[in-house]
């Protein structure tokens, strides 16, 4: 199992009535990311929003209503090296980069739309300029090794770019946790403490269970 992070978190998969998955993922997101940062997520009517969003698998290939082409692209590498593909869906696979670009149009400031586009751009500048290419075309070793320094505000990123990063990673959990198999099955991220990891043993990660 190959994932860049230490823990996952699990579910009963069990039948969900409306009000008790709503009262699931404002649980779970808590425990997840924190209640910091699923207050900010969850402004207004966001779960709403959230949980009325049909997946589109393929509109990667279109422009978003943020994002252009190129963007989503690169928001889809990112969303599925932070919930990579294993015995469930990654999150590219279910489509939490278009789940972001409309959550983001629908329920946030023109600030925080910002930040993320601005970070998207950064990571296609970045590797350009340490990998002679862009994001997308690099490697996923590159890829995972330019998020962490992003993360850790190393190699020339600052705080700024560490928290937007962070912002996005709530983003990216908050999607793939509100789609009917990341609120029923397994989840393969905890972005606090988080932290980019490979080839992670998955007989040593500790597992948590929501009812």
């Amino acid at each position: 199992m190959k994932t860049p992070f230490k823990t996952n978190i699990e579910m009963r998969s069990e039948p969900l009535i409306e009000d008790k998955k709503r009262r699931s993922i404002l649980f779970g997101l808590s425990a997840v990311i924190g209640s910091a940062g699923a207050s900010k997520m969850l402004g207004e009517n966001a779960l709403g929003v959230a949980m009325a969003y049909q997946n589109r698998p393929d509109c990667v290939r279109a422009v978003g209503r943020l994002f252009t082409s190129g963007q989503m692209q690169i928001l889809r590498e990112v969303c599925q090296l932070v919930i990579p593909k294993t015995d469930t869906p990654g999150a590219a696979d279910l489509d939490t980069h278009g789940f972001i670009d409309n959550q983001l149009v629908r329920c946030h400031r023109a600030d925080e739309q910002l930040r993320v586009v601005r970070l998207l751009k950064l990571m296609d500048s970045s590797a350009k300029k340490q990998f002679k290419k862009n994001f997308i075309q690099s490697s996923e070793q590159q890829q995972l090794s330019l998020l962490t320094s992003i993360e850790n505000a190393k190699n020339g990123f600052l705080e700024d770019d560490a928290k937007h990063f962070a912002f996005l990673k709530q983003l990216i959990v908050f999607g793939y946790f509100t789609t009917e198999i990341g609120a029923t099955e397994e989840l393969a991220y905890l972005p606090v403490p988080g932290g980019f990891k490979g080839s992670f043993p998955y007989s040593s990660v500790n597992k948590a269970w929501f009812g």
